[in-house]
């Protein structure tokens, strides 16, 4: 990943900081802030695009010269994911941050993700309904079962957990997915036929066997949602 990096105009590995006196002044790389692995962004623009959202992922994101953004005009979400998931294949980085429009992240997201160098790992957000009979609820879900129309049934966590934990579902508003993961699930793998675009998605997830988790220190705010 560093080559791959360095192809794209990364520093030298092995020098982190500035020569002073003709010597090699070496700083940790977290307090640089420098990431040398190349990460593709992935962004689905709806039909709103949030001004919020751009002001938070200018000062937020943590962008490297070496990553690129990858997005569509689709306002069909589905379709709109389908087209950057397959962009992304033609791609030889090895992250995509998958990031919708209207969620809001704090500062190094990718970086905190990458941490936990897991297949697909991303942060937690609350429903948007705002129908008083609706109470506020984490994006994160647990299967049940399939019933015998093939629909994947999932229940909703009431409360957030705390820490990293796999789960069986979640929203795909900001996760970070390792290539070989976009791999597996093969050209367009999102389908709103029986369910909701990233739970069936998960639940391909589940199907190959790959672990899916949140990391519940890491909450996002989503745009429009009334309630804290």
């Amino acid at each position: 990943m560093v080559q791959q990096a360095q192809k794209k105009g990364a520093p030298n590995h092995n020098f982190r900081g500035s020569t002073v006196d003709g010597e090699r002044e070496k700083f940790d790389k977290n307090e640089l802030r420098i990431r040398y692995s190349p990460v593709a962004w992935g962004m689905p623009f709806d039909e709103i695009a949030y001004s919020k959202f751009f002001t938070v992922f200018l000062q937020h994101a943590n962008l490297m010269p070496w990553d690129t953004i990858v997005t569509t005009e689709s306002t069909y979400l589905p379709s709109a994911r389908n087209e950057i998931h397959n962009m992304y294949l033609e791609t030889d980085f090895p992250f995509l941050m998958m990031l919708d429009s209207d969620i809001l992240f704090p500062p190094f997201i990718v970086e905190r993700l990458m941490a936990h160098n897991l297949p697909i790992v991303g942060g937690w957000y609350k429903n948007k309904n705002r129908l008083k009979k609706y109470t506020p609820h984490p994006i994160v879900y647990d299967f049940i079962n399939m019933n015998e129309d093939g629909v994947a049934n999932f229940k909703h966590r009431e409360y957030p957990g705390k820490g990293l934990e796999k789960v069986d579902g979640m929203g795909a508003g900001c996760w970070l997915m390792k290539k070989e993961v976009a791999q597996a699930l093969g050209k367009s793998p999102y389908d709103m036929n029986k369910g909701g675009e990233d739970l069936r998605l998960s639940k391909r997830l589940m199907d190959l066997d790959i672990p899916l988790h949140v990391d519940w220190d890491i909450p996002l705010a989503h745009v429009g949602v009334s309630w804290v």
